[in-house]
């Protein structure tokens, strides 16, 4: 490797240090245009918060599974996902449900999304 291709890989190194240093330590991911995901990452944690796209028609936990490994426990009320690419949550703080900002009035099983919506899941 030339020394003009280790200098300029070197200042974007040092670059994303600053960038994550100034974040309080916390990066956002995004993935390609396609799935239209983006991913909230932590150095205390993998996984704090995923975010991606309604389709029209499809459920919110159908499009998660799409876009991520999703572990759910069966209640009464619907399936509660417990662990997103292996970040579980767990006392006190558990996977939230947020369409287009609103904490969600009901599971994502059963909330049949449009492709206007933004689908947020906050580990808090």
């Amino acid at each position: 490797m030339n020394r003009a291709v280790l200098s300029k890989t070197n200042v974007l190194i040092a670059a994303f240090v600053v960038m994550v240093g100034l974040s309080g330590g916390t990066v956002l991911l995004e993935r390609g245009r396609a799935s239209d995901m983006q991913a909230v990452t932590s150095a205390q944690r993998p996984l704090i918060e995923l975010s991606y796209h309604g389709q029209n028609g499809v459920d919110a936990l159908t499009l998660l599974k799409q876009h991520a490994t999703v572990a759910t426990k069966h209640y009464s009320f619907g399936d509660m996902v417990v662990s997103i690419n292996g970040t579980a949550g767990s006392g006190p703080k558990y996977w939230t449900f947020y369409v287009n900002g609103n904490m969600a009035q009901t599971s994502a099983g059963a909330y049949i999304t449009q492709a206007s919506d933004v689908l947020t899941w906050k580990l808090q």
